[in-house]
């Protein structure tokens, strides 16, 4: 694989060095106190943009030398499971709690009490009910990451490499308030290009295959797969099934085009994480309040594609904007 970036390679190499103790992040200084302090990360389930945020915090914990004890927990996409992770973390020893997406945060929040909690990735803060009005008003101590992704620049993108696009198929589960937003943001574009959007709901894996099945009879020119867990976490099958009918996956994450998609202009998750670790720093170590902090909102996009999902589908990048990809996949 081709990659325009090379700190985090960098940084991968070196933290089994900074690594002292199993469970640990950091071993330099630890702040006024030489009690290491112990958060809880929390997840709805398991999809690339989640590791990548945790990824980010982790190095980005490490790059400011302090050290902090973790416990990670995953609901695995159950409901339940991640109801009674948010009770038992919101009263469990914690000095902070990091939530990964909209799902889990949503679940964590009406649970707390005095623990702050900062979250990461979330898609529409304000429309999932975390703050009043506008970003300036959380509704408790909380702050975090906002993930906003760049819709202009990714149909910009999608008009190039396609210029007679003129229907798209989307596939999305409305139970999530993310989701709801980021196709909101979609139909916005295809109204604005004359692009007609096909939408199909879905909330279980089952579904979401019999909903890409339905939009290939729509005759659509391309899939977009928008900032929905639900779908993200079933995009192999996603690809697998586009593949076969040769029509071209797009999104917003590059981690689901090293998987097969062709392209995606999004925004840098590791990067968010390493905000999200200057703002647990910050609260952890200087004495900071998390209300008081504001939330960093991510809207630049980075493009990347699949070079070897391009040449099945034959479809030429142009040079001037492969030279600005932020990562180039080639698979063997």
């Amino acid at each position: 694989m081709k990659y325009k970036v090379f700190e985090k390679v960098v940084l991968f190499a070196l933290m089994a060095g900074f690594l002292c103790i199993a469970g640990t992040w950091g071993c330099g200084k630890s702040g006024p106190s030489s009690k290491v302090p112990k958060i809880a990360i929390v997840e709805d389930k398991a999809v690339q943009w989640a590791d990548e945020v945790k990824e980010g915090f982790k190095v980005g914990l490490l790059r400011q030398g302090v050290a902090v004890e973790t416990v990670f927990r995953s609901a695995k996409g159950n409901p339940q499971s991640l109801s009674t992770i948010a009770e038992e973390v919101t009263k469990g020893n914690y000095q902070l709690i990091f939530t990964l997406g909209t799902q889990a945060t949503e679940a964590v929040v009406p649970k707390l009490k005095n623990t702050p909690l900062i979250f990461g990735a979330v898609t529409d803060p304000v429309g999932a009910g975390l703050f009043d009005k506008d970003l300036q008003h959380p509704l408790g101590d909380i702050t975090g990451t906002q993930t906003l992704w760049p819709y202009k620049a990714q149909f910009d993108m999608m008009k190039t490499l396609f210029p007679k696009l003129k229907k798209i198929g989307i596939v999305f589960n409305p139970d999530e308030s993310n989701s709801r937003a980021s196709v909101e943001y979609v139909r916005e574009q295809c109204r604005k290009r004359k692009i007609t959007s096909v939408e199909r709901p879905a909330t279980t894996a089952t579904e979401i295959r019999n909903a890409v099945n339905a939009l290939f009879e729509e005759k659509i020119d391309l899939l977009f797969i928008p900032q929905d867990n639900t779908v993200q976490a079933s995009s192999r099958d996603i690809i697998d099934l586009c593949r076969k009918k040769r029509v071209p996956v797009f999104t917003g994450i590059c981690e689901i085009v090293e998987h097969g998609a062709l392209a995606a202009v999004g925004v840098d998750y590791y990067e968010l994480g390493t905000a999200n670790a200057g703002q647990a720093a910050e609260i952890l170590f200087h004495g900071k309040k998390a209300a008081e902090m504001p939330v960093v909102v991510s809207e630049k996009g980075h493009f990347c594609f699949n070079a070897r999902t391009a040449r099945n589908l034959g479809i030429v990048v142009p040079e001037d904007i492969e030279k600005s990809a932020f990562k180039i996949y080639e698979p063997q």
